[in-house]
């Protein structure tokens, strides 16, 4: 079983090739957030995703994006939101076509709109699959998610569905749960990990809300070390938890990491990073008027790169712990020559 540790300081430095091209060219792209569709049945009342726009994806406009992907050799492609991926008529038709394009695929649901169909598809084609789940009971669902008993209900028995598909079939994905901690959910996680236990998922993983502070990490310890098994893992961003009592130094003043992972939204434009889908300081391209490689290529990513303030960004966001590992390749060293 192969479980995500969340380790992305660690992870960008096993593409040389990727850093020589951010030194020297543009094709540095990894890691793509695919938005199939802006539009969502969940009421999550801190939703930061786009479902006040009802933006989709077209079968063409899905096709135009794999291939501009290809060209670009992407290496992984996250199916998120935006709004819900599973409701989008063309989930299936994606998940083929970047699969047969040679790029691995994730996936983040909240996972109430599986079928059989959905199940199978997902386990044979993909690497990861999260389901956002983020509550240990009916109450905080509601809280969270804006839905009610009957919806919480039907996400954990389609948890159970997935978990014993997987098992049946043999597939290789990994498969969990996710949380988002903050003071209003942590009295939930035991509660959360003992019914994403029960119903058969790989793992239960725990993030922050964006910008929320909470260290949980003693509390994490404590769950492993009561629900661990040989078959059944608990993790977290580990780095960001590391990170609570040091958010005020980022040290680094520039997002290296808009090169590496990048965001295509469900309106068909390219977005320098997740947090800030629709913002126009962030705005890289439309892909209705040039191609994906034209914008790495193009004055604007570099213009956007230049005057992001990193300061302005949220606290430990998703490219915050390779942002550091990478401004190393900028730090001016004394007697380099000597190691």
């Amino acid at each position: 079983m192969k479980i995500n540790n969340f380790n992305s300081n660690e992870k960008i430095l096993r593409y040389t090739n990727k850093i020589d091209y951010f030194l020297n060219s543009h094709k540095t792209l990894i890691v793509t957030e695919l938005d199939l569709t802006n539009k969502c049945n969940h009421l999550c009342p801190g939703c930061c995703g786009n479902n006040e726009n009802n933006a989709e994806l077209s079968k063409n406009q899905v096709e135009i994006v794999v291939e501009n992907l290809k060209n670009m050799d992407n290496k992984g492609v996250i199916l998120s939101g935006g709004g819900e991926p599973t409701i989008s008529p063309h989930f299936e038709y994606a998940i083929r076509l970047i699969k047969n394009a040679g790029m691995n695929i994730g996936l983040n649901s909240h996972g109430m709109n599986l079928d059989d169909a959905k199940c199978e598809l997902i386990a044979t084609n993909l690497e990861y699959f999260r389901i956002s789940l983020d509550a240990g009971s009916p109450e905080m669902y509601l809280k969270i998610h804006g839905m009610k008993p009957q919806h919480f209900q039907k996400t954990l028995d389609n948890i159970e569905k997935f978990a014993k598909l997987k098992q049946k079939i043999g597939s290789k994905i990994s498969f969990g749960v996710g949380f988002l901690t903050s003071k209003l959910t942590e009295c939930d996680m035991e509660n959360f990990v003992k019914i994403v236990k029960e119903r058969g998922a790989d793992f239960a993983q725990f993030r922050p809300f964006t910008g929320d502070t909470l260290d949980i990490s003693d509390k994490l310890e404590s769950l492993k070390s009561t629900y661990e098994d040989e078959n059944f893992k608990i993790v977290a961003s580990y780095q960001k938890y590391k990170e609570m009592q040091n958010i005020e130094n980022r040290g680094y003043t520039k997002c290296h990491g808009m090169f590496f992972s990048t965001v295509i939204s469900a309106d068909f434009k390219v977005w320098a990073c997740l947090h800030f889908r629709q913002s126009e300081r962030h705005f890289l391209g439309d892909l209705r008027e040039q191609s994906l490689e034209s914008i790495w290529r193009g004055a604007r990513i570099r213009e956007v790169y230049n005057n992001i303030n990193c300061h302005e960004c949220p606290i430990l966001c998703r490219n915050d712990s390779f942002n550091k590992t990478l401004d190393k390749l900028s730090l001016d060293i004394v007697n380099s020559e000597f190691l």
